[in-house]
Parts: C-alpha cells; structure tokens; sequence
C-alpha cells in the first residue's frame, strides 16, 4: 500500500468517525455523555481538517510532479 493510498484510507475512516460521533451527538442525552461526544466530534473535525488538507498539498504537488515528467517526455 503506497503512502498516500493510507492517507486516502485515513481520511475514509476518519470520515466515517465523525459521521458516527455526528449521529452519536444527535441521540445523546444532555450531560456527560454529550459533553464528551461533543469533544470527541471536535477533535474528530479537528484532524480531519488537518488530514484533508495535506492530502490536498500532496495532490498537488504529485500533480505538479506528473507535470514536469510529461513536459520532459514531450521535450525528448
């Protein structure tokens, strides 16, 4: 598994997570439990944001690398 197919994984699951603690947050009670469903949903946000946007930066620079080899291929 290449390095950014497990960052492509990660970013499923961590979806997938938030949309848990989402549904979590809707049938908790108030209190305790929605407290800390409330901070695990945060912190779940928090992370995939973050993950998200290095996928992007290394979309991008892979873009930028296939960029690069198909204009040194066309000079040949």
């Amino acid at each position: 598994m290449t390095g950014m197919t497990k960052v492509v994984e990660a970013a499923k699951r961590l979806e997938r997570a938030v949309i848990r603690l989402e549904t979590a947050m809707e049938h908790a009670e108030e209190g305790a439990e929605r407290d800390q469903a409330s901070a695990a949903l945060a912190e779940a946000r928090a992370r995939y944001a973050a993950l998200n946007k290095v996928t992007q930066l290394v979309a991008s620079r892979l873009d930028q690398a296939i960029g690069r080899l198909d204009r040194a291929l066309l000079e040949e």
